[in-house]
This record gives structure tokens, C-alpha cells and sequence, in this order.
């Protein structure tokens, strides 16, 4: 069967439904952003459930968590939450970009440590429990890449390579995915498991085929928040790409990791909003609609389904 690992364990691709690929619900980044770490908190257990409730209870099968271990990652409040509500929870490991938390001296490590590192959280268990991530998480700064940022990169495609799990990467702003993609090809690793994030906060429409172009996804995960642009041009960005061909390597979602983000902190809009008003606006603009069902199911099965170790 093509599987997933989730918190709970491995299950069947075709059993994770509808599928956010990029959330959180669990982080407690201390140390980095001070300007913004009291909204970056979200600490609380029962308000994670609730999340994962109110997801679920709107038709949410799995929900792909992107905090890694420098922003607080919580492998036994993700499995709690998953246990709880029955959404599947699929866990990553790997780093942010070097702003918002690597270890200070990660400059000085040699890359295998890094990837020791990697593939240890996959196969055996992520902070001494006996809890496995699904996905190998990197990042990069704002229109540039450090030292550190290029070996987590380079790194991630390694492990992946030894693990069969799939990577997709923080933008700041949605900037340096080709220049990510370079690592990436430089290291020889399949692009189609390759995915980079965050890439509506730069609306380059140009710029995303390009990316494209390499067989990576890309994950539109600004819908809703209109300070990052409104959601007129995600459609129209979308419509252009899927006119092109790419619809298959398109996925969808919030990224909610703001307390200001969520309903259950006593804000918005919450989880649903990409079902509830983005994707009914895409059908309204004239999408089709199993195109719009394969962003959030046929498509994120595909990208994390593990592959057989190289």
C-alpha cells in the first residue's frame, strides 16, 4: 500500500481524505521573534483539540504539522491531539530558516550530523519518544540563503533519500524558491517530492511557473489572510497555472500558526476557511471542481505517500 507516517503511525494514502499540507497547531517558538512570540504561542492542549475538532467535524482528514523542533515542536501534544480527535496528524523534522531557529552552532556541524539527525526523528522517534516525523522540513531567509540554511537543505534531501519521505521549504516571502531548487537538482533528488511553501506572499505569476517547471508543488497557503495580498489574486494566479497544466502540482491551505489566526484563541478565521469560502470561490470563478478536489485530496496523497528508500 502507498503509506504515510503519521504521529499514530503509518496508514494507507488513500485514509488521509481531505488534507491541509502546511498548519500548526502546537508551537512554543521562545527565543526567536520576541516582537511576535505571546501571537506565535499556541501552548495549549485543549485548544489544539479543538482545533483538530472543528476541522474535522468540516469534513478534515489529515492535517500536515509544520513546526519543527527550534519553534517549539510537541511530538506527545500531537499525538494527544491526533489520539483525541481522530485527524491524522503527520509530524515533521528539519528547521525553519536560521532566523526563526537553528542552533547556534549549527554552522560548525558536519552535514551527516544533520542528517543523522533527520533520519533518527523519521525512523525511530523525534525527542526521545517513540513518535515519527512524516516530512523533512527546511527554509530560507528573505532574498538569500546562509551557509546553515543551504547544509539543512542539502541535508533534507539526503535523509530523504534514506528515508523515502518527501521535503517542502519555508520562503520568507516567497522568495529564493529557484535558488532552493538548484540545491535541490544539485543534490540529485527527485523534484517531484519537492514542494516549496508560502509561494502567494510573492504573486510572481512568471516566477511560479519557473518553479514549476522543475516538477516541484507548490503550496498556497495565504488564502484568507489579506494583508498578504487578497484572495483575487491567488484565483487568478491558480487559474493561469492550471490553464498551463500544473493542477496536479498545486495543494492548499492556511498556514494557521498565529494565535491570531485561529477561532479557539478567540480570533480568525480558523481552519476552515479554505474549505468553507476559498474553494467555493474557486468553483464560483469558474474552476472545475474535481480540479479543486484534487488540491486537497488526489494531490497532497500523492506528494507525502513514502517512497522506497534509495
Amino acid at each position: 500500500m502507498g503509506r504515510v507516517q503519521t504521529v499514530l503511525g503509518d496508514i494507507d494514502v488513500k485514509d488521509m481524505g481531505y488534507t491541509m499540507p502546511h498548519e500548526h497547531i502546537l508551537t512554543c517558538p521562545q527565543g526567536h521573534g520576541s516582537k511576535v512570540e505571546e501571537d506565535h504561542l499556541l501552548n495549549s492542549y485543549s485548544k489544539a483539540v479543538a482545533m483538530l475538532r472543528e476541522y474535522k467535524a468540516d469534513g478534515g482528514g489529515t492535517l500536515v504539522e509544520a513546526t519543527p523542533k527550534t519553534w517549539g515542536r510537541d511530538a506527545v501534544g500531537m499525538k494527544y491531539a491526533s489520539e483525541a480527535t481522530g485527524v491524522n496528524v503527520v509530524a515533521c523534522t528539519g528547521y525553519i530558516c536560521q532566523e526563526h531557529g537553528m542552533p547556534d552552532d549549527l554552522g560548525d556541524w558536519d552535514i551527516e550530523r544533520v542528517v543523522d539527525e533527520m533520519v533518527k526523528d523519521i525512523t525511530v522517534g523525534m525527542d526521545g519518544t517513540d513518535i515519527k516525523a512524516g516530512w523533512i522540513k527546511c527554509g530560507t531567509a528573505y532574498l538569500h540563503i546562509t551557509p546553515g540554511e543551504e547544509k539543512v537543505i542539502r541535508a533534507a534531501c539526503r535523509a530523504a533519500k534514506k528515508t523515502g519521505v518527501s521535503v517542502h521549504a519555508h520562503t520568507t516571502i516567497g522568495t529564493m524558491g529557484l535558488e532552493i531548487l538548484k540545491i535541490v537538482q544539485d543534490e540529485d533528488f527527485d523534484t517531484s517530492r519537492f514542494a516549496v511553501a508560502h509561494v502567494d506572499r510573492n504573486p510572481d505569476l512568471w516566477y511560479h511557473r519557473k518553479m514549476l517547471e522543475t516538477g516541484c508543488s507548490l503550496i498556497y497557503d495565504g488564502p484568507g489572510k489579506a494583508k498578504y495580498y487578497p484572495d483575487s489574486m491567488r484565483v487568478d494566479l491558480l487559474k493561469h497555472l492550471v490553464d498551463e497544466g500544473y493542477a496536479s502540482k498545486l495543494m492548499m491551505c492556511n498556514d494557521m500558526g498565529r494565535r491570531s489566526h485561529h477561532k479557539v484563541y478567540g480570533f480568525g478565521p480558523g481552519f476552515n476557511y479554505i474549505k468553507d469560502v476559498f474553494l467555493p470561490r474557486l468553483i464560483d470563478e469558474g474552476f472545475d471542481e474535481q480540479t479543486v478536489h484534487d488540491f486537497m485530496y488526489a494531490n497532497p496523497q500523492k506528494f507525502y505517500e513514502m517512497r522506497d528508500p534509495e
